[in-house]
């Protein structure tokens, strides 16, 4: 039997993808395409199109690098003749003439955003599955942007054969663009040296990087250190003014409101406005606070979302003299494996959070077994950065209950350092519903009859399970849910692309108590 590979062509276009943020994942995706199209031209198989489905993770846009690569490679092999890439915009609103304007279009890629595209009633969906087959020069993306796994699969997956996914783009993502970008340039480096200045904004990187490469090849200099970094970034600094202008897509929501819009939690949302309250009060005074807290509760009681907000009404109000970024780690982030690096890597993630909040989530996972550990060090590093930059950054452990009592007793100091410590109670069963009504409803379900009750059934029960889950359990729940719905509607032939059923639901906890009988009895 014949064998089938990638070209050394094809392969150095998809190698492109190594040196792009959020996008790298898709390389086995474009690869099978590559295969796909080999065989399907020689009459071994025919299953699909090459349609995409894009899930897009990312707050930036990613897009047009992932396309650019994907239709270079699809021309290389004959699929389409040329690799331009259109956007069709609000598709619903001009439905009359829209296939008209693709049909116009020459060979490429077509566009279509789901935001702008959505199909509820079967004959409009028909209509267009029925289009785009009769269109076989042309490749058709769906960019979806719902972040959520199944949504846009169930709908439109048999029109679309392949997927691929734009990831969030992570600190090390950011490292990797500069370090890249440096080298290219001949412009030599030290990995410690970039990771503040790298942990910015994408869009804002990519300027300032420009701009560093510019300085260094007009005055000669082949190797960037702390100085010049510190240089850049205080040029390019954006003013507080101009910063808050910027409609990007974390500032879109007031943080007073999205604390208000928190299922439950009315004590926790008192306590939090009588915390700012006092900061502003003692800074009005000249006499700026320590700013350190103590989050503990069960999981998923919401620890993390209120940190997170906790950040946005620190920035909103210009409590830090800073950025005001929001630095999220885990506890484990803050030990290294060598002797002596363990001091200097809490230093360093201290560094980078400075002028904002540095949330530590499972901060307990910093309780060795032993004394003098290197978790023994990250503590004691840890509580002098606490007390160094007390008025700089506001440090945020969080953790559950009993574990965050026993990191508090084994270093003395964190009790002085901490100013505020905020407890977290379970959710009740009617805020466990609301939470889940809050996932239909931002995601357009909608819930037939005794599925109410049901769910009550359940969250009754799953409650006093230990370690139950809270809105976390929730959120897995509803994902589980959906699964389970999309199965029912394509063995049922169903049109209800959007209701919800008592079946699904219980499918769906039979599912989830399946899996967690499994892990118990692995573990006995």
């Amino acid at each position: 039997m014949e064998k089938y590979s990638i070209g050394i062509e094809d392969k150095k276009i998809i190698d492109e993808l190594d040196s792009l943020c959020g996008v790298v994942s898709n390389k086995e995706v474009l690869k099978n395409m590559v295969l796909y199209s080999q065989l399907k031209k020689n009459g071994i198989v025919d299953f699909g199109n090459y349609n995409i489905i894009v899930r897009n993770n990312s707050d930036y846009n990613l897009l047009n690098d992932l396309l650019d690569v994907t239709g270079r490679v699809l021309e290389k092999n004959g699929i389409i003749s040329n690799s331009k890439v259109y956007y069709l915009e609000k598709y619903n609103k001009r439905r009359e003439n829209a296939f008209d304007n693709i049909l116009g279009i020459d060979e490429g890629i077509i566009v279509i955003n789901t935001d702008d595209f959505r199909f509820d009633k079967y004959d409009e969906f028909s209509s267009l599955e029925k289009n785009i087959k009769k269109i076989n020069d042309k490749i058709i993306v769906f960019e979806d942007n719902d972040y959520c796994e199944g949504s846009i699969d169930a709908k439109i997956g048999k029109i679309a054969s392949w997927k691929m996914n734009i990831e969030k783009i992570s600190i090390e993502d950011k490292l990797m663009y500069l370090k890249n970008m440096l080298i290219e340039n001949g412009i030599k480096y030290k990995s410690q040296e970039l990771r503040k200045f790298a942990d910015k904004p994408f869009w804002k990187l990519k300027n300032d990087t420009q701009t560093l490469i510019i300085d260094c090849k007009s005055k000669g200099v082949t190797k960037v250190n702390t100085e010049i970094l510190k240089k850049i970034d205080k040029n390019t600094k954006i003013s507080r003014k101009v910063r808050s202008s910027i409609k990007e897509k974390e500032d879109f929501t007031d943080a007073k409101l999205e604390m208000e819009k928190l299922i439950g939690l009315n004590n926790i949302k008192e306590e939090v406005e009588k915390i700012l309250n006092f900061v502003k009060v003692n800074k009005d005074r000249g006499n700026m606070p320590s700013l350190h807290m103590c989050m503990s509760g069960n999981p998923g009681t919401g620890k993390t979302s209120v940190a997170r907000i906790i950040g946005k009404l620190f920035k909103e109000e210009n409590i830090l003299e800073g950025d005001g970024d929001f630095v999220e780690i885990h506890g484990r982030d803050l030990v290294d494996k060598y002797v002596g690096w363990t001091a200097s890597k809490v230093h360093d993630i201290i560094e980078s959070a400075l002028g904002g909040v540095l949330f530590i989530d499972e901060a307990y996972s910093l309780c060795a077994d032993r004394r003098g550990s290197f978790e023994d060090e990250a503590i004691a590093t840890l509580i002098k950065e606490m007390e160094d930059h007390r008025d700089e950054i506001c440090i945020i452990l969080a953790g559950y209950t009993a574990e965050m009592e026993e990191l508090l007793k084994r270093n003395p100091g964190f009790k002085s350092r901490i100013q505020f410590n905020i407890d977290f109670p379970d959710y009740s069963i009617e805020e466990l519903y609301r939470i889940f009504e809050m996932l239909c409803k931002e995601e357009k379900f909608n819930l037939s009859k005794n599925c109410k009750e049901t769910l009550y059934a359940n969250f009754e029960i799953v409650k006093n399970i230990q370690d139950f889950g809270n809105g976390r359990y929730v959120r897995n729940l509803f994902e589980k849910i959906k699964f389970e719905q999309a199965n029912r509607l394509v063995k049922s032939k169903s049109k209800n692309l959007n209701t919800i059923t008592e079946k699904d639901i219980k499918e769906a906890i039979k599912s989830m108590e399946m899996k967690s009988s499994k892990k118990e009895y692995g573990f006995r």
